[in-house]
């Protein structure tokens, strides 16, 4: 980052306070509150990283707002001011505030959790900013202090001891029984942050057991509305008394531990009510069932996945399921840092685990879903600090960090934003709303070198811990899929108790050079797989060449798409082309570089010759090129499409022990099956069906009509 020419300098001006308002004021008529409109995220650039402060506003020197010096992080020093203005709210909450000397300024603070007073912070109330960052807005005297780490904000109680004697207002409400009136006031209002403020203000000046019982209850609900699943919990245990009563604090606390997935937990708060013999028997048995229900997913990976597949919606996406994860173990991996390995001998097929998502956002408009991915990962970081260790400890890239973040500093947790946007780059996964409703063939004009088949751009983003451990690998032993916010990763060939497990990060492209660079860009290696490794050691002059065939196949055919509808037939001479071309193209694989793995550059031109050849019902060369795309993919298949073979077995034992398994594998064994059938060879199509469907599973996550690929 360029150093700014007035870099640590004062302004040489600043505005009035009277300056301050009247511009805020003409803010604040244009700012649209619709609470339908769709609130902007300020991602962060790395590029301009600063570290979250780490040290508590009691060890920092408070200063002026007139020491603040311009695009300077004030390291050692802190701010105390009050709000002199109603909040503008746009991609973060702009307010003005006064120090105790009278000087004014503006204060911006960014993400911040919307169950938190400061996303939209009253006139009136005191904050405290850690080490501040004063920001030259880029035009005449405009600056502001930037606030972009949600934890170096803090909201001051009206008799906290720092805040100085000429901002001090007194305490707004006199007993705790008022604040008490408030908090149910603004609860039901739905004002619930507002509500939280006032039950624990009410906390603060009351020393009485019981009342105390009884605010502490009615926060634990409150937070428990706000997804405030740590705090809730935490509110509920203390309310408890001895008295039989004490049911409500184990169940809200069940509930809380249940919102976020810990399972165990729940049950044990869960039956601690019902020893209770609680008045709601009826509700606790019902969310005690539920819990024992995601136990038994937790323990067996047995889903119910039609019926999963049948509840979800545009808006109903995140499901009501646990995570299986039994199958696959977090361990040092040979290939980069950490990664993930079979617990036991796994067969072709087999569910390696099913995993909730920890965050996913159900955002699906491709704008968004990044910049909503990392808006939920802050607020969820500083309203849960639990999901600290889970999240935290993923790969972040080179970011520096302090090794405090996720602690409790001044009783918020430390959440570094940029931490945060550098490990949900290298983590997040593209999800959409449904697999099997995204495996739809694409046209043949799709470009040749991918070996994707999703012709949909309505894709979420999302973080599954477990599933980012999982090192990439181009022709990986497994294969994801999604049901909303469950991710499911089956296993495509049998693998070994102890061996690493594999996925591919992005489709895979057909040409190594453009592979090793998009892994390059996108997560800093390039892959050392059996398939790179090998292709490595080819010629770089016939790679060149490679590509040179591959461009013009693809002219050709691009001119000359099959129709599925079989009305337009392809010309002789054009297929005629595009086989002498693939001829070529083929020659120029080594043999002894690519003895026994994939040769993703011919998946296209024999892909289009399938189809060409089913646009004129020659049926023997379908199943020719059929089981040669099957071959190319990395599979054993016979050449001859004569011969007696089993589909099933190409996925299991050494059959397909470097191959790469896509819905293309599905429709070329389909498309073996519709030849087979023509020629009248039944069982051959029947076989062909069957490894069809099993395929088909693996790239859904559970079995699903064929049909619905309209081939």
């Amino acid at each position: 980052m360029d150093e700014h020419p007035l870099r640590g300098k004062l302004p040489s001006r600043r505005l009035a306070k009277e300056e301050l308002a009247r511009t805020h004021r003409s803010h604040l008529k244009k700012q649209d509150l619709s609470p339908d409109a769709p609130r902007p995220v300020k991602q962060p650039l790395l590029e301009q990283a600063y570290p979250a402060s780490t040290r508590s506003i009691r060890d920092l020197e408070i200063v002026p707002l007139s020491d603040l010096r311009i695009e300077e992080h004030h390291r050692g020093k802190g701010i105390v001011v009050k709000v002199i203005s109603p909040p503008y709210i746009g991609a973060g909450v702009i307010s003005l505030v006064e120090d105790e000397h009278g000087n004014a300024d503006k204060l911006a603070i960014y993400n911040h959790s919307d169950s938190s007073i400061l996303s939209g912070v009253p006139e009136g109330c005191v904050v405290a900013v850690k080490e501040p960052y004063y920001k030259y807005n880029g035009s005449g005297d405009d600056y502001m202090i930037c606030v972009d780490h949600p934890s170096d904000v803090i909201l001051l109680r009206f008799s906290d001891p720092i805040i100085p004697e000429p901002l001090r207002l007194g305490p707004l409400l006199k007993s705790a029984e008022e604040w008490r009136t408030a908090g149910d006031k603004a609860f039901i209002e739905r004002d619930f942050p507002t509500a939280v403020f006032c039950y624990t203000e009410a906390l603060e000046v009351s020393d009485d057991v019981t009342f105390r019982s009884g605010i502490l209850t009615k926060r634990a609900g409150t937070n428990l509305v706000l997804g405030r699943y740590d705090a809730a919990k935490a509110d509920a245990l203390a309310s408890r008394t001895g008295a039989p009563s004490d049911w409500k604090a184990y169940f809200t606390a069940g509930r809380a531990a249940y919102g976020l997935c810990d399972y165990q937990t729940s049950r044990k708060y869960y039956e601690s009510a019902l020893e209770l013999n609680p008045p709601a028997t009826s509700n606790v048995k019902k969310e005690y069932a539920r819990c024992l229900s995601r136990l038994s997913e937790e323990s067996t990976g047995s889903y119910d996945f039609p019926s999963l597949l049948s509840s979800l919606s545009p808006t109903a996406v995140h499901l009501d399921v646990a995570s299986f994860l039994s199958n696959a173990v977090v361990a040092d991996s040979t290939l980069h840092g950490r990664g993930l390995f079979a617990a036991r001998d796994i067969r072709a097929g087999e569910l390696l685990y099913a995993e909730k998502a920890t965050l996913m956002p159900n955002q699906y408009e491709p704008s968004r879903a990044s910049a909503a991915l990392y808006a939920m990962m802050v607020r969820q970081l500083y309203d849960n600090p639990s999901l600290a260790g889970p999240v935290l400890s993923l790969y972040g890239g080179d970011y520096p960090r302090s090794g405090v973040e996720g602690t409790l500093v001044d009783d918020v947790p430390v959440v570094d934003v940029f931490l945060v946007e550098s490990i949900r780059t290298k983590n997040c996964f593209s999800a959409p709303l449904s697999t099997v409703e995204n495996t739809r063939p694409p046209p043949p004009t799709t470009t040749p070198n991918t070996t994707s088949a999703s012709n949909s751009n309505r894709m979420a983003k999302g973080l599954w811990p477990h599933a980012s451990y999982m090192n990439h690998s181009c022709v990986p032993n497994s294969m994801r899929s999604f049901l909303g916010d469950l991710l499911i990763s089956r296993a495509t060939r049998d693998i070994r108790r102890g061996e690493e497990l594999s996925q591919q990060y992005v489709p895979v492209k057909a040409l190594v050079d453009v592979r090793q660079a998009q892994l390059l860009a996108g997560w800093g290696f390039t892959c050392g797989c059996a398939l790179c490794a090998a292709e490595s050691r080819g010629s770089a002059d016939t790679l060149a060449r490679r590509k040179e065939v591959l461009g013009r196949i693809e002219k050709v055919c691009g001119k000359n798409v099959p129709d599925k509808g079989r009305k337009t037939i392809i010309p002789d001479s054009v297929i005629r082309n595009v086989e002498r071309l693939a001829r070529l193209l083929e020659e120029m694989h080594e043999t002894e570089v690519y003895e026994g793995l994939p040769r993703l550059a011919l998946v296209y031109p024999v892909n289009w010759l399938i189809e060409a050849y089913k646009g004129r019902k020659a049926h023997v060369k379908v199943v020719r090129y059929a089981l040669k795309l099957l071959r190319e993919f990395g599979f054993r298949a016979p050449v001859d499409e004569g011969v007696e073979w089993e589909p099933r077995e190409m996925y299991s034992g050494e059959g397909g022990r470097w191959s790469l398994m896509t819905i293309h594998v599905v429709l070329a064994l389909r498309s073996a099956a519709e030849g087979y059938r023509a020629l009248g060879r039944g069982d051959m199509a029947g076989k062909c069906e069957d490894a069809a469907r099993f395929g088909y599973m693996m790239v859904t996550g559970f079995e699903n009509d064929l049909a619905v690929l309209n081939v």
